[in-house]
């Protein structure tokens, strides 16, 4: 869009969320200006690639980049940037060691347990906990963090139980004169649309919206659409709720990267709802287990 604009004719650029953002989306910004500050997380969500890999890999090879450096998803502008700045630091991980550009460990969002289940996850036990204690209404109502064990069934990834228990909750907060600073997310497209038409349908929102559609999309989605953001407490749906759905609860466990981004969006309270028997057992979902009464 800048394509009259000569190398390095700007001065500074500011690349935020920079672990989900491709290389080539930030190449020609990067030529235009003489310095660039980059921030982001590779152990949040990573970027989005719509493009089958071996297509990517493909056009990689053809113009001799090395797709295992610069092709996305494991490649970011983050990635990037780590690998060419002159101050780094390496850590040992249980995935081998990890090289980093300048590391900023003293987290200061989010309370516990949310706080020790994203540094043991993702971050080896090196964050500071750097959050004060604070209010927290919706705590106040709902307790604190938590796991809804709940043993449902239901289509594809959805469980109409997990649906209820979140009706449920929403309930107990109604006596809140303004919206909560809320957001229900799960790992899953099609969880996300039953959330959005029962939470719409229920007519619970209207005792804080003339608008259910809006509040029910701009609240409820999934751990991808959250990345940036943050509230006072998280409704985490996992879906999945059948014995034979390992396969998608090990995509969503595989990796430290969704749950981290899930359990970090809240500040002060965390409520996860899913069946706990089956979802301990999805990879880093071990420490969310470990960690929630």
């Amino acid at each position: 869009m800048l394509g009259q604009l000569q190398p390095e004719a700007l001065g500074w650029l500011l690349i935020d969320e920079a672990g989900q953002a491709l290389p080539q989306a930030a190449v020609g910004a990067l030529m235009r200006t003489r310095r660039a500050v980059v921030v982001g997380d590779p152990m949040q969500i990573e970027p989005v690639v719509v493009l089958p890999d071996i297509l990517t890999q493909a056009i990689c090879r053809t113009y001799c980049v090395d797709p295992d450096r610069f092709n996305a998803p494991s490649a970011s502008v983050q990635t990037l940037a780590d690998s060419a700045t002159r101050y780094i630091a390496e850590f040992a991980g249980k995935q081998g060691s990890r090289t980093v550009g300048v590391p900023l460990l003293v987290h200061r969002r989010c309370t516990e347990p949310m706080f020790g289940i994203s540094n043991a996850v993702a971050y080896e036990h090196l964050m500071v906990h750097g959050t004060p204690a604070r209010a927290s209404p919706v705590r106040d109502l709902l307790g604190p963090s938590r796991w809804f064990d709940v043993k449902g069934g239901g289509g594809d990834k959805w469980c109409p139980e997990e649906g209820e228990m979140v009706l449920e909750l929403l309930k107990s907060l109604r006596q809140l004169n303004t919206p909560p600073d809320l957001y229900i997310i799960t790992p899953f497209v099609i969880v996300q649309e039953n959330l959005r038409g029962i939470v719409q349908q229920s007519g619970i929102l209207n005792v804080w919206t003339d608008d259910a559609r809006a509040w029910a999309y701009s609240r409820i989605g999934t751990v991808h659409t959250v990345q940036g953001r943050e509230a006072e407490a998280v409704i985490l749906v996992l879906g999945a709720p059948a014995a034979h759905q390992t396969g998608a609860r090990n995509w969503a466990g595989g990796r430290p990267n969704i749950l981290n981004v899930a359990v970090t969006r809240a500040r002060e309270a965390l409520y996860v709802i899913g069946n706990r028997k089956l979802w301990r057992e999805a990879g880093v979902f071990r420490a969310l287990d470990a960690r929630l009464h």
